[in-house]
């Protein structure tokens, strides 16, 4: 928090109040009343005690006149309910059997019906499409075969719950001999083994033979209807067969042409065609249970005025189907009698899903007759017509059995009944048993309301005990009597400890003058630098654990936390309630404070990244009066006023990083109060705004014991566990480096574990690299104008592991901590080129990836594939569906960065590596000097290539074999790994003039022409290459677009560095001569460009404003600070510079930027 936010007199606490009762509590145990003596308590005491036995001895004597009244009339209601209970529970269960029967027979009705109109509607259809079809073949009938009807009569008995379909076409007697041709020629829908048997004439059974045989016999009654195609096919040959022979057949054809619709047999069992289907024949109860068949005419022509019949579809049903799976599978007992004007009647009984038969018949169970629910069964649109024709007229008659009532009917009401009985016995005995226990209760509570109001005595004074105590209606008419006696202690309290209730109008408030109180400001030091470094969710979850450990420590000293106001923590000791040593158990919160602070940012390194640890805190202390109050509204919110806080608010920022500033009035108090060995005198005045000059003191307690715990959980547990916390920050920043690379690895091997490469595996921690067999070229001649990365995978990004769920293993975390100390240890002592600048890259890298546009930021409106209907969607293949096109066009719109976690672990690494052993000099300086690296790389890039080299050589020593396997386990895999690594790390190289005019072209052709003749992969991927690059330079310079005091960290390490060189003699000039207007140049001629292509490629969501925002910040700042800051960095080194340095001849960035302006 800067000083310049804490210009209000007001400060409003968010703490919740439950919380603050609790420190209410523990204050009154230190604040017992001291106008109060022995004997006045003693006599209060007593006074207290007789008046209460007085008022609880009324009470008992009307309890004792109201007990028999009360027993009798219990008595009188026990009777009354037992009685109803049982007739009402009773009567409910009968009612839910009948609700449960009718709204049963309600479904199994409605589905009937809807079967009966689904039979007809589908087998008239049917019928009408095979006319239609003959029309389109061209063919006359009866020589009509349909290709596709084991199709359509497959659908059809799906729809129809069918067990078979027939065609017959009517065949003169003229025509039989043409029609056996046909039937020879075109009987290959019947497969090679019923065409071999089947008979090509057309036949009928006659009566049995006398042995008891079939006697086929051709011919029959005309004009034939012999079977013509069918589905299923049958069991045996039954082809050619004339139905016209078959009576029930003949009866409902004729009907179903008189009707001129299909039209329904009478209920048939074992002696009519059904049987020759599989579905028939392959149960043995199957055959036995009633069918009919519906037959449908099929016509030359759709023209109801002339057309002629020509043909007729049989459907064979089963009725059980029918009335299956019509009740739940635990629901048992109803009985179905299906009855027609044919005069058969059959029943059935529900069981679950299963439909058993009974037997012909109406077999229920006559006494449930009342219970009777009936509804027709319709096959046909004109009722009366069919009945006038004799066609059979389907009923069904619904009944419940005993079984399903028994289900219904249980003991419960009797149970309840004595259960209710019991309860108004155990009642009244229980009133009896009370009134005996009365006067032994009374003489209880007497004792313990005598003590509850000699503790409220020795807490309060009598005003606020009494108005504490008193009831609402007393309070009123007090409060419309004198509304001035409403600013007390006795509200506020209330307040804090949650309990208040706001009866009063407006004008009223809460609020009270505190004489005595010490408050605290601390603030978080380095906070702001340090958050323009990271994500969001990193800045609050520093915030939220330092807090929260301050908040513990508060209860446990007792401190009351007033509210946090950005990065600083603001508490007060002396109220609610007022004590004497707050002063003392101030400076002690504020010492375990300070303390907690400097432990827990060391933790967090290893999460939080580079320069947590460096983070410190600076506290304020001042004693003086405060108004504190309670300010109403739509957020009523405790709050201290008064010059006390403004005068807190200049101490602390005045103080110093990791020390506790007090004032001259709290140092009196700590004096006072014996702890005068804390304080050490500052050594001048401090000029406060708004107050002058001020003497001041720095506390410096020295507790032997150490400070309060406050990473400990209830049962002395470090909440931590086995992190260690080490000085050496080295030692946190190779652990935070592993935590980044292990998560990152995680998510590489969940998207492994789900994607399977085209290509073949490649074992690459065992067999010779690709790399090896290419020694003796350089990193630089690898560098690619497009890297290929992987295209979006859908199933991918909807079955992938949650990376948190995967395991590692021992061996690859080991090898992985060994890889990126030895890392560390390979990096120079530089003064910029060093590990922790490494860490610093990484951080930015790990911020920009985060920061990659996500779902929630496109614009669905614009350049989104998710049509608006998907979006509305609210099925659930609909909603993944539109999950999975977010997914894709993501993978879109970053150019397929965003969706392939390889690149993310390519790009960290090549953060983490690419200055590994650098010289401390510029590449322009090694070749001039001729270094042996300057040769081995042909003068270009010498540092870069030499980074690469070590790190790739260091990666595949054998000990790493687990880590590599890990990292990119295919040959795909490891040339992406490589080809990322190296044009990542060559493109920080920013000082060769002709490799940034091949990048600036590259970015040109990607994002400022249309590229003509190239594929579009080709283009997303050109693009995602030039971000990359541009990703990673972003990362390498980020400094100079954050926080400004982050940019002056790293400016000063740079000169520094320079400097050095200068020193050893390997600069010509001194780089302070033109360090001003090199990094103007730097800024204006790369840093705002490149972090204007960071926001026009369109990746980067707000990160890109925010670099782009820094960046132009820091370029004014140093304009006009600058020349300055470059005097003070030059006169610090002046004063530690050696004797007898040599010049020698040195560029540095800045130049090159300086020479292009």
């Amino acid at each position: 928090m800067n000083s310049d936010g804490r210009e209000s007199e007001s400060i409003a606490s968010e703490e919740d109040f439950h919380q603050e009762h609790d420190s209410a509590g523990v204050y009154g145990t230190e604040s017992a009343g001291p106008g109060s003596t022995t004997s006045e308590s003693a006599s209060a005491s007593k006074d207290e005690v007789k008046e209460i036995q007085r008022l609880i001895g009324r009470e008992t004597r009307v309890v004792q006149r109201l007990r028999f009244v009360v027993i009798f009339a219990m008595l009188l209601v026990a009777a009354a309910v037992t009685t109803a209970t049982f007739i009402f529970l009773a009567n409910e269960e009968d009612s839910d059997f009948e609700n449960s029967f009718d709204l049963y027979a309600s479904t199994i009705i409605e589905s009937s019906q809807f079967s009966a109109s689904a039979i007809r509607g589908n087998c008239n259809d049917f019928a009408a499409y095979v006319t239609s079809t003959a029309l389109l073949m061209g063919a006359e009938w009866p020589f009509v075969t349909l290709a596709d009807f084991e199709i359509r009569a497959s659908n059809l008995r799906q729809q129809t719950n069918a067990i078979g379909v027939i065609i017959a076409p009517t065949v003169e007697e003229t025509q039989s001999k043409e029609w056996t041709s046909y039937v020879l020629q075109n009987g290959g829908w019947l497969g090679e083994t019923l065409f071999n048997a089947f008979s090509p004439y057309i036949f009928f059974f006659g009566p049995p033979t006398e042995e008891g045989g079939s006697n086929v016999q051709l011919g029959g009654p005309t004009p034939y209807s012999p079977v013509w195609q069918m589905d299923p096919l049958p069991s045996y040959p039954i082809v050619n067969f004339n139905l016209e022979s078959y009576e029930e057949g003949k009866k409902v054809s004729q009907l179903a042409f008189e009707l001129g619709e299909g039209a329904v047999t009478n209920i048939l069992e074992n002696n009519d065609l059904s049987g020759v289907f599989p579905a028939v024949t392959s149960s043995s109860s199957s055959a036995d249970e009633p069918h009919s068949t519906f037959t449908a005419p099929i016509y030359d022509i759709l023209d109801k005025a002339t057309r002629k019949p020509v043909a007729l579809v049989h459907v064979f049903l089963r009725w059980n189907i029918y009335f299956s799976n019509k009740l739940p599978e635990d629901v048992r007992g109803i009985d179905l009698v299906l009855e027609n004007t044919c005069g058969t009647t059959v029943t059935w009984e529900l069981v679950g899903k299963d439909a058993i038969y009974k037997g012909r018949g109406d077999l229920h169970d006559e006494k449930y007759d009342s219970h009777r629910v009936t509804s027709s069964f319709d096959f046909y649109d004109d009722l009366e017509l069919a009945s006038d024709l004799g066609a059979c007229l389907y009923t069904i008659h619904l009944y419940p059995s005993s079984a399903l009532e028994d289900e219904y009917k249980t003991n419960m009401p009797a149970i309840l009944t004595v259960l209710v009985g019991c309860v108004f016995l155990f009642m009244i005995v229980a009133f009896v048993a009370y009134d005996g226990f009365q006067k032994k209760r009374n003489t209880k509570v007497v004792v313990n309301a005598a003590r509850s109001n000699q503790l409220l005595t020795s807490l309060f004074p009598n005003n606020i005990r009494d108005r504490l105590l008193e009831p609402d209606d007393s309070k009123k008419a007090r409060n419309s009597k004198s509304p001035f006696l409403n600013n007390n202690k006795g509200q506020l309290r209330s307040f804090l400890d949650g309990d208040y209730e706001d009866r009063r109008e407006p004008e009223r408030p809460i609020a009270d003058l505190f004489l005595g109180t010490t408050i605290m400001f601390a603030d978080v030091t380095g906070f702001t630098a340090w958050s323009s470094e990271r994500e969001p969710s990193q800045v609050f979850m520093l915030l939220e654990t330092l807090f929260s450990a301050l908040d513990v420590l508060a209860k446990k000293r007792r401190v009351f936390k007033v509210e946090t106001v950005g990065d600083c923590y603001v508490a007060v000791a002396g109220l609610p309630e007022p004590r004497a040593d707050h002063a003392v158990v101030m400076a002690r919160f504020a010492r375990d404070s300070l303390h907690t602070v400097q432990d827990l940012v060391k933790r967090l390194e290893s999460s939080l990244g580079p320069d947590t640890g460096e983070l410190g805190v600076r506290i304020g202390l001042h004693s003086g009066v405060v108004t504190a109050g309670v300010l109403r509204g739509d957020r009523a919110r405790f709050q201290l006023f008064g010059d006390t806080v403004n005068t807190t608010a200049r101490i602390e920022s005045t103080g110093e990083r990791n020390r506790i500033h007090t004032s001259k009035e709290t140092a009196e108090l700590l004096t006072k109060g014996g702890k005068g060995h804390w304080l050490r005198p500052r050594n001048h005045l401090v000029q406060a705004k708004g107050k002058g000059e001020l003497e001041t003191f720095w506390l410096e307690i020295n507790d032997r014991n150490g400070p309060v715990s406050t990473t400990s959980g209830s049962d002395g547990t470090d909440i931590w566990g086995d992190a260690e916390v080490t000085d050496n920050k080295t030692d946190r920043l190779i652990d935070w480096q592993v935590d980044v690379f292990t998560r990152l690895l995680k998510q590489v091997v969940a998207r492994r574990n789900v994607v399977k490469e085209s290509s073949s595996l490649r074992n690459v921690a065992e067999e010779v690299l690709l790399w090896e067999a290419k020694k003796g070229t350089t990193p630089l001649s690898e560098v690619k104008e497009i890297i290929t990365l992987p295209e979006f995978d859908a199933s991918a990004s909807r079955v992938e592991e949650d990376p948190e769920n995967i395991d590692l293993g021992d061996d690859v975390m080991q090898q992985l901590r060994s890889f990126i100390s030895t890392l560390a240890l390979m990096y120079r002592k530089n003064g910029f080129h060093n590990f922790e600048h490494a860490c610093h890259v990484t951080m930015s890298v790990t911020k920009l990836l985060s920061r990659i546009v996500m779902p929630s930021d496109l614009n669905y409106a614009e350049g989104s594939s998710v049509s608006s209907a998907e979006r509305q969607s609210d099925s659930g293949s609909n909603d993944t569906n539109l999950k999975r096109n977010i997914a894709s066009t993501l993978h879109d719109h970053t150019y397929g960065i965003n969706s392939d976690p390889l690149t993310h672990l390519s790009l960290v690494f090549s953060a983490l590596i690419h200055d590994v052993d650098h010289t401390g000099v510029p590449n322009a300086t090694l070749i001039k000097e001729n270094n042996a690296l300057a040769s081995m790389y042909n003068q270009k890039s010498v540092a870069e290539q030499n980074s690469i080299d070590l790190a790739w050589q260091l990666l595949e020593e054998s000990q790493f074999q687990d880590l590599r396997k890990c990292i990119c386990a295919t040959e795909p895999e490891y040339i992406r790994f490589r080809q990322l690594v190296v044009q990542a790390v060559l493109a920080t190289d920013i000082a060769d003039k002709e490799l940034k005019k091949l990048r600036d072209d590259r970015w040109n052709s990607a994002f400022s022409q249309v590229l003509r003749e190239e594929k579009p992969i080709d283009t997303v991927n050109r693009k995602a290459t030039i971000v990359i690059e541009h990703l990673i330079q972003a990362s390498d310079v980020a400094h100079t677009m954050q926080h400004w005091h982050v940019y002056r960290k790293w400016n000063e390490c740079f000169f520094r560095e320079c400097y050095q060189a200068f020193q050893e003699g390997r600069a010509d000039t001194d780089p302070s001569l033109n360090w001003y207007k090199g990094e103007v140049a730097f800024f204006d001629f790369y840093i705002i460009p490149l972090a204007k292509k960071l926001k026009r490629c369109g990746v980067f969501g707000v990160s890109s404003d925010e670099y782009l925002n820094y960046a132009l910040k820091n370029r004014q700042e140093w304009q006009d600070r600058g020349q300055e800051v470059v005097e003070e960095m030059k006169n610090a080194l002046l004063s530690e510079e050696p004797e007898g340095s040599e010049p020698s001849a040195m560029t540095t960035i800045t130049e090159v930027f300086t020479d292009e302006s």
